[in-house]
């Protein structure tokens, strides 16, 4: 079910390939910003850190499934009942081609668990292509009545250079969770990594869509212009009315406003990095995530032509790295995240991890920092071990926020008043062994490392990425 590429995009994909010898793959140039990271721990031994479980008194645990202890669990979704988690992973090149940290068969795919009151049960997988992860999922229900599941695909089984690479967007049938079907697949063109992540909302024009991430689209190619040899921007509008015949309406990048802006900042400086996207509730805006360029709000009322409207700048200080968001239609606020793994970046910007901070947008050309909230392990004061203390993904549901935060777990975070969010519940799961061989390899440090959250029907979904899914529940 493989789309063809454009005559323009074979074309291109032809010299891009013919040009692939000339420049050895590195992990430089072939990984995405949180698997350097988590490479770089990989020649790390970690003794200290968060190993017990820690939870408030208004949070209980409904239900654990460790999935088979198969490590690098990506995101998670719910649906009717069923939790939807995925699995992500990366090539080594530090020394050739090494296919350690690339999910494998049977362990990769993504994980479909039926949850009630008390128990988690495996029932299914929702297999991705061989040599790819399949990290963020969705599901949605399609016009049809249909329950659909939506993948982005990352190629990780060699160079994304490699003719032969995956990447895309795949949609599953799940109406019956226990006996899924593929029923389409959008594949994006050479050379960036594919879909990293997306959201889908249904559109006021009656259409539902994926907002999706393309990172490094934009970044300089090897023999055209752009990594993406159609010169596509980071940020993908995706039709997936049908889901068999899942299409490309648009893209944008920050040339598209006479971006990048800046230089970047701090210790990972980038302004041309796509992260994320989070439409509104009737479809007609998103909000992305653009690293040092902050987030940005683009009118897609014509899905075809993004329009820009403005974007937050961080203070000189700041670290920058707009990883993530969520938007409060009520309110017109934007909750964010600062994915910052340099708790020490030098003398001029501020010390700590990544945090969650909160915007009024109502005026999309000078949107307001309105508050910010933060751990205090993320403050990096003390001697906190082993861990990542920087904020993932944030949920905001009512006046409530729930936050992945790596090693700090799940925290509950009250944001009526924007300007003193208070936590008000937490949890972080024992620390989990990652499985990848030989067992020196510490790509994931031995705590607690949260990757997603969702909330649905009273209860609250978490991943691991060691340790699998959590189901808890407030008392």
């Amino acid at each position: 079910m493989h789309k063809m590429l454009s005559a323009l995009g074979v074309v291109a994909l032809a010299l891009a390939f013919a040009g692939v010898a000339l420049t050895a793959a590195s992990n430089e140039d072939e990984l995405l910003k949180g698997e350097k990271h988590f490479l770089e721990q990989s020649g790390k031994t970690h003794d200290g850190g968060q190993k017990g479980l820690q939870i408030s008194s208004n949070l209980e645990i409904v239900a654990h499934d460790s999935l088979g202890d198969r490590g690098f669990n990506g995101d998670v979704w719910a649906h009717e009942g069923y939790a939807y988690i995925g699995h992500w992973g990366f090539q080594d090149w530090a020394s050739g081609s090494k296919n350690r940290f690339c999910p494998e068969y049977p362990n990769n795919g993504i994980a479909v668990v039926k949850v009630d009151t008390s128990s988690a049960t495996r029932v299914a997988t929702l297999q991705n292509p061989a040599g790819t992860s399949a990290e963020d999922v969705v599901v949605y229900t399609a016009d049809d009545g249909r329950d659909i599941a939506v993948a982005g695909i990352q190629w990780c089984g060699g160079s994304r250079s490699d003719p032969n690479a995956e990447r895309g967007l795949m949609l599953w049938n799940v109406t019956d969770p226990s006996n899924p079907k593929e029923v389409g697949y959008l594949e994006t063109a050479c050379c960036t990594r594919g879909v990293h992540e997306f959201e889908v909302e249904k559109h006021a024009n009656g259409h539902t869509y994926a907002y999706a991430t393309v990172p490094t689209s934009r970044y300089p190619g090897t023999t055209t212009r752009y990594r993406d040899v159609n010169g596509h921007g980071d940020f993908r509008m995706i039709d997936i009315t049908d889901p068999s015949q899942p299409t490309q309406v648009s893209s944008w990048g920050v040339q598209d406003a006479g971006g990048p802006w800046t230089a970047g900042q701090g210790c990972d400086p980038d302004p041309n990095y796509g992260h994320g996207a989070e439409p509104s509730e009737d479809g007609t805006s998103v909000y992305l995530s653009y690293w040092d360029s902050g987030f940005i709000k683009l009118d897609v009322s014509t899905p075809t032509n993004p329009v820009f409207k403005g974007r937050t700048v961080y203070a000189a200080n700041a670290d920058g790295d707009a990883h993530s968001s969520s938007y409060d239609d009520r309110t017109e606020r934007l909750f964010t995240a600062d994915e910052d793994f340099c708790p020490n970046s030098g003398p001029d910007i501020e010390k700590g991890w990544g945090y969650l901070r909160v915007y009024d947008y109502s005026n999309a050309s000078s949107p307001k920092q309105l508050g910010v909230f933060k751990t205090q392990n993320s403050l990096a004061t003390g001697d906190i071990a082993a861990g990542d203390y920087t904020i993932h993904n944030p949920v905001v549901v009512g006046t409530t926020v729930y936050a992945s935060w790596y090693s700090d777990g799940l925290r509950i975070i009250d944001a009526s008043v924007p300007s003193r969010m208070t936590e008000i519940g937490y949890f972080v799961p024992p620390a989990g062994h990652n499985p990848v061989k030989p067992s020196q390899r510490f790509v994931l440090s031995q705590t607690a490392q949260v990757w997603g959250v969702v909330v649905r029907d009273g209860l609250i979904y978490v991943s691991d990425m060691n340790t699998g899914l959590w189901v808890l529940r407030l008392k």
